[in-house]
């Protein structure tokens, strides 16, 4: 890394990007793109709480794993611990169990579609702070919830049917996690490293426990497609991705590495069509690109961008 670029992340610039910092990006995309097409395989045979509970029990294993073998474990305070508590549950337990959920009901594009409103929901929420958005950034906000009514037809909030129950498990996700993006400021004095383990180990003990209660002991072991799906959530999707997160972050700066919002469902829409079948109508074509452009035109500004995606 040069000179130059060192002294731009300093000023809080981007530094220069080439082929490198943009394939990371290409690379983070698909990783965190990817995952909702496993999700919708694995979903099949494990229940929601399973699945995330081993899912974030595995990834904050190896993440944990990483750390000491970097010798990085920090000490946490009382106070850190709390933190990291609140931080796991909004920011991954919550809203990979919606996910999981919705993905039972309609399609995995549909429900990455869905989540692709966080940055649209985070400029409401930021109402409730004093911080007002514009006239562009309302017109984008309804220009993104018109894209969730195409994208799921009008018949889906006429009744309460599967769509209905995969749109508010989707947008439960979105909501949530949306809320994370604030109470993250909570953990901010640790490395992106150290926050995304900690809320990891915190998510998996939220969801364990939320397994046991509701799921109870899984009887059976599910069979070898399941179990390689689950292991590419954890290691791949989950691990990989949050490590990936931080070295593109590092490398790109977070304005680059926000445009993962639009990225993330194209992957996953592809994954969706070309892998499980699933329905690329003219209908659903449109309401995602209703989405994109709601979540652009709220959020392309002068200042950068969240450069953390939704959870996926």
């Amino acid at each position: 890394m040069s000179s130059a670029d060192a002294a731009a992340r300093a000023r809080g610039e981007n530094p220069t990007l080439g082929a490198a910092e943009f394939g990371l990006l290409a690379v983070l995309s698909f990783a965190w793109g990817t995952s909702f097409m496993f999700s919708k395989i694995a979903v099949e045979a494990l229940p929601p709480f399973t699945l995330i509970a081993l899912r974030t029990l595995i990834a904050s294993s190896i993440l944990l794993c990483f750390l000491a073998a970097r010798r990085r474990l920090p000490r946490l305070s009382r106070r850190d611990i709390a933190a990291f508590v609140l931080v796991g549950l909004m920011s991954n337990a919550a809203p990979l169990c919606f996910i999981s959920t919705s993905v039972m009901y309609v399609d995995s594009s549909v429900t990455a579609t869905a989540l692709a409103l966080v940055p649209v929901i985070t400029v409401i929420f930021g109402m409730f702070r004093g911080v007002y958005p514009t006239v562009r950034a309302l017109f984008g906000v309804f220009v993104g919830l018109a894209g969730i009514v195409v994208l799921f037809g009008l018949d889906a909030f006429a009744s309460f049917g599967d769509d209905m129950r995969g749109l508010l498990a989707a947008m439960g996700a979105a909501i949530t996690f949306s809320a994370s993006l604030f109470v993250v400021s909570l953990v901010r004095h640790h490395n992106s490293v150290t926050v995304a383990t900690y809320s990891l180990t915190s998510a998996a003990i939220w969801t364990m426990t939320a397994a046991l209660l509701f799921d109870g002991v899984p009887q059976t072991l599910p069979s070898p497609g399941i179990l390689g799906a689950l292991l590419v959530l954890a290691l791949w999707n989950t691990a990989a991705g949050s490590l990936l997160l931080f070295i593109t972050v590092s490398r790109a700066g977070p304005a680059v590495t926000s445009y993962n919002n639009y990225l993330v469902p194209a992957v996953a829409v592809g994954c969706g069509t070309i892998f499980l079948g699933e329905p690329l109508t003219l209908q659903s074509a449109a309401g995602v690109i209703l989405v994109l452009t709601g979540v652009a035109i709220s959020t392309i500004r002068p200042r950068p961008a969240s450069a953390v995606p939704p959870p996926g």
